[in-house]
């Protein structure tokens, strides 16, 4: 709960300056260590987070205003929010707080003004009577970042958002974005009551790359203490320091009280650990004193906001207007109310709270009858109606049910948790009858979907299973619906274990429902890892639909046989289904195909595995428009992450990089580990193009991240990503063991990219010194290669054949066999991979003499690099290139029959670096730099560090 003592008013904040800190006693030490904070954020334009906690009126709220005062006098601007209990249903409710305390800076205030235009423009109204969604919310937190940032460079911004634990979910999903990505030069103080942070910002301040820091404001000293209730005798204060427990806002309540109430509260069942209970109760105690006219609309202002409409007041009060305007002047002369920004606005939130419990169970719901009947003759929208109707809707109500079910829907993907208490209020109306029975499972079919947003998966679960396991008009919409949930969980061994009974019972479904489940299991099999089962299924599937079926579950059928036959490395069967699926697909129109929309992530897959990249961005753009259109926010991950893979394969690396956040953050919406995981793996390749090692090897290819993926099909790709980057980051090692734990005996399970990964397993023996390994995991790559793979894989078999021949020590044929790998990939307009097949075969050029030839290529590949939004890439080209300038500028030389990586670990030796030492600076393994050493002795004929640190200074001189 907020806990600004009640004699202190919440002042806007924002514009104020020369203020003086009004900080609670015993707090100067935390107030001192958030004012350190403004140092970096306006001088290097350091970003920081910090999370103060502690129990409801331990000073939280204070100590914010305090902060907020600082900053002010020092010209930092100040937004300052908080949320509410009763207002958390509403989107975006507490940031829209926030900027309504933008105070009287005109930059700050053109700011919240922008911000509060992009909010609202991202909650869409109702369309044709259907629900409009929102699903990709964090385009919007990217703006509020955006924004954000621009007005806190250079002067710095001050964000407070007190009780965030009672955010609405909107507003939580923004915050915890702006704490994972936080805006530069902007301190966010967050408060929350202990233990009650939600998990969605635990998760993002674990990832947070500001400096985070966390303040537990625990008990007031007696000494402290007793300064905020000056006056009284010395043992009267330490009584009311041992009831209240050292909590100033319980203290001061304490203090205002009668001596005989206090007494009474003593003998009573409350004790200073009681919480909100014996809170309500203090303050409960000071409200009784008001009067019935006063306590009436005390009570009926609780119902309404917190920002108080006297007109809405006075019709859930049942008051003349006149009368309840004297009530409200009234309540602020007694300090219950207070009057900021010109609304009168409750003293503080306990009050509201308090009040609101004061009124009966009985009383309140007629009141918030009356509340949203009254907001229905204003035409208010269907939302705030439903914030009253969840709580006055009666059994039988079908009218209110209505109403209810239409918010829902309208608010699906802005708050799910609210819709979800919505959808319950709304079947608890309904009765229980015959004539109910199928809206009851409609709506019980949107209720589970509501939970799985909000990440209450099993609940979701449960009444799915109910609907699945009944003889109701949606069991099969939710068997179908169950099994895709298990799946896109993880859960694949309970999808097979629900779909197959379904399809072995012998009165089972006709042969429309048939197919459907069929199409489901199949798609189940393949991320098992089971092509050939999942192949028959799909044709069966495709069987019982007919050849005339132009459906967009026999579009999905023809799909995944597509799929299934190119990761049976049957190229030419599977290329051919493909067009088949791709000509079905067009031919549908965006509502023949929202119900399949699930088909596009797969066909715009296959498409990119066949090099055929036109086609796989225009379907991803499609699924992408349907999805914002419908509300398919289940898709929206993997189309990000199909597309994130083809734009890398262009090597357009900041479209890459973004579109996989883009898709991890649809999939934390979802709470899907599952999708995360993948997504972060496909992250990793562009990451490490534009950042390198130290940025891509953390987050992205963590143990959890690849074990929790339980799709072999999808651990396949995440690890062939994961490592590919190994290798380029030096890491052939690790990039060996990741591959070593995958690869099996053939190429199925692999696909059209079973070249490419048996070439970087080639490479990876290779670097680790395995000639013979290498060799063996090339010759099958050739093999694979010559079924028909796309030319493109091509390139990479004749990368591994350059670094194995290069390795033996022939580099003629290794010249020949890189310029044929450059030589394709530039035929497929593939930049990246050009480039670092020109990088190979600037070694090669340089190691027969030509330095000319090798400055261009590796000129050639830093140019392409860069182009390709690539720098730590084309940091890598350029610093070869300069040493193929040193090196020609010293003339040749043992020494210049090193590697550029054999070129930098010697230097480093050299200069008496240990192995380890190397390895970290280099972002290898110690072993990696072991096996280079050896090769380094072995061509400069030396056999000590001594004497290597001799060879490399005669080179240089």
């Amino acid at each position: 709960m907020p806990d600004v003592p009640p004699d202190r008013p919440r002042e806007p904040v924002t514009g104020r300056t020369g203020t003086t800190p009004d900080v609670l006693p015993g707090r100067g030490a935390e107030l001192a260590d958030l004012a350190e904070l403004l140092r970096p954020a306006t001088g290097t334009g350091e970003p920081a987070c910090v999370v103060v906690s502690g129990e409801p009126g331990i000073g939280k709220s204070r100590l914010l205003s305090a902060f907020a005062a600082v900053a002010a006098s020092g010209g930092v601007p100040v937004l300052s929010g908080r949320a509410t209990e009763i207002g958390n249903g509403t989107p975006w409710a507490l940031v829209l707080d926030a900027l309504d305390h933008a105070g009287d800076r005109p930059e700050l205030a053109a700011c919240a003004d922008r911000l509060r235009a992009g909010l609202v423009a991202s909650t869409p109204p109702a369309r044709d009577g259907g629900p409009t969604t929102g699903v990709e919310r964090h385009r919007v937190h990217r703006r509020a970042r955006a924004l954000l940032e621009a007005r806190a460079l250079p002067s710095g911004l001050v964000l407070l958002l007190d009780d965030v634990h009672r955010a609405d979910a909107a507003s939580a999903e923004l915050v915890a974005h702006l704490v994972r990505r936080p805006p530069r030069a902007t301190v966010t103080v967050l408060t929350t009551r202990t233990g009650r942070l939600p998990s969605l910002l635990e998760r993002s301040l674990a990832s947070s790359p500001a400096s985070v820091t966390r303040m537990s404001l625990g008990p007031l000293s007696q000494r402290d203490a007793e300064s905020l209730v000056p006056g009284k005798p010395p043992a009267y204060r330490r009584r009311l320091y041992e009831l209240s427990g050292g909590n100033p806002l319980y203290l001061e309540i304490l203090g205002r009280l009668p001596e005989r109430a206090v007494d009474e509260l003593r003998d009573g069942p409350w004790s200073g650990d009681g919480g909100r209970t014996g809170l309500d109760v203090l303050i409960a105690r000071e409200l009784e004193t008001l009067g019935a006219p006063l306590t009436v609309v005390l009570q009926a202002a609780s119902v309404t906001a917190d920002a108080l409409d006297p007109t809405l007041v006075a019709s859930v009060a049942e008051m003349p207007e006149d009368d309840v305007r004297a009530a409200l002047d009234g309540l602020v002369a007694r300090d219950v109310l207070r009057v900021t920004d010109g609304r009168f606005r409750f003293r503080h939130p306990l009050v509201r709270a308090a009040a609101y419990q004061m009124a009966g169970p009985s009383w309140r719901a007629a009141a918030h009858r009356r509340a949203a009947d009254h907001l229905a003759g204003r035409n208010a929208p269907l939302s705030l109606r439903a914030r009253h109707l969840e709580h006055a809707v009666q059994p039988g109500d079908v009218t209110g049910a209505d109403l209810l079910a239409a918010a829902a829907l309208n608010s699906a993907d802005i708050a799910p948790a609210t819709v979800a208490r919505w959808l319950r209020a709304a079947l608890r109306a309904l009765p229980h009858d015959t004539g109910t029975a199928e809206r009851r499972a409609g709506l019980r079919l949107e209720l589970a979907r509501a939970l799985g947003l909000s990440g209450r998966f099993n609940e979701a679960r449960t009444i799915l299973h109910e609907l699945a396991t009944g003889d109701g008009p949606h069991r099969y919409t939710a068997l179908k619906r169950l099994g895709a949930t298990e799946r896109a969980l993880g859960r694949l061994p309970e999808a097979r274990a629900l779909l197959g009974s379904e399809l072995s019972r012998a009165t089972g479904p006709g042969p429309d429902v048939r197919s459907a489940l069929l199409v489901e299991l199949a798609a189940v099999d393949m991320l098992r890892g089971d092509w050939h089962g999942g192949a028959e299924l799909a044709a069966e599937a495709l069987r019982l639909a007919g050849p005339g079926d132009r459906s967009g579950r026999a579009v999905v059928a023809i799909t995944l046989l597509a799929l299934a036959e190119l990761y049976r490395c049957r190229f030419g069967e599977g290329r051919v289904l493909l067009a088949e699926a791709r000509r079905r697909a067009d031919a549908l129109t965006d509502p023949e195909l929202r119900a399949d929309l699930g088909l596009m992530p797969p066909l715009a897959w296959a498409e990119f595995l066949v090099d055929e990249h036109g086609d796989a961005l225009r379907h991803v753009e499609r699924g992408l428009r349907i999805a914002r259109r419908y509300g398919h926010d289940d898709v929206v991950p993997q189309l990000y992450a199909v597309r994130s893979v083809v734009h890398a394969r262009l090597g357009l690396t900041l479209q890459a990089l973004t579109d996989a956040e883009d898709g991890e953050e649809a999939a934390r919406r979802l709470d899907s580990a599952e999708t995360r995981a993948f997504v972060r793996a496909v992250k990793s390749r562009p990451l490490l193009w534009r950042e390198g090692p130290a940025v891509a090897l953390a987050p992205a290819t963590a143990p959890r991240d690849r074990h929790g993926l339980r799709s072999v099909w999808w651990r396949n790709i995440a690890d062939h990503t994961v490592a590919e980057v190994r290798l380029l980051a030096g890491d052939p090692a690790g990039c060996r063991e990741l591959l070593a734990a995958r690869l099996g005996s053939g190429p199925e399970g692999l696909g059209p990219y079973a070249p490419s990964v048996y070439a970087l397993r080639s490479q990876a023996e290779v670097a680790c010194g395995d000639l013979d390994g290498g060799w063996e995991w090339y010759v099958r790559a050739a093999a694979v290669a010559e079924r028909g793979a796309p030319r493109a894989q091509l390139g990479s078999v004749a990368m591994a054949r350059a670094v194995i021949a290069r390795a033996r020590g022939d580099h003629s044929v290794a010249a020949a066999a890189a310029r044929y790998a450059v030589d394709c990939f530039a035929a497929e307009t593939l930049p990246i991979g050009e480039g670092l097949a020109r990088m190979i075969l600037a070694d090669l050029t340089a190691r027969l003499g030509d330095t000319h030839a090798a400055q261009r290529q590796l000129g050639g590949a830093r140019e392409l690099f860069s182009r390709c939004g690539a720098p730590w890439l084309a940091h890598q080209a350029g610093r070869e290139q300069r040493r193929a300038g040193a090196r020609r500028t010293r003339g040749p030389g043992r020494a210049a029959e090193l590697s550029g990586r054999e070129q930098e670990i010697a230097g480093l030796a050299a200069e008496g670096l240990t192995n380890r030492q190397i390895a970290e600076r280099l972002f290898l393994s110690p072993r990696t730099v072991e096996t280079h050493l050896a090769r380094v002795f072995r061509k400069l004929g030396v056999n000590t560090r001594t004497a290597l640190a001799y060879r490399m200074s005669e080179a240089l001189a």
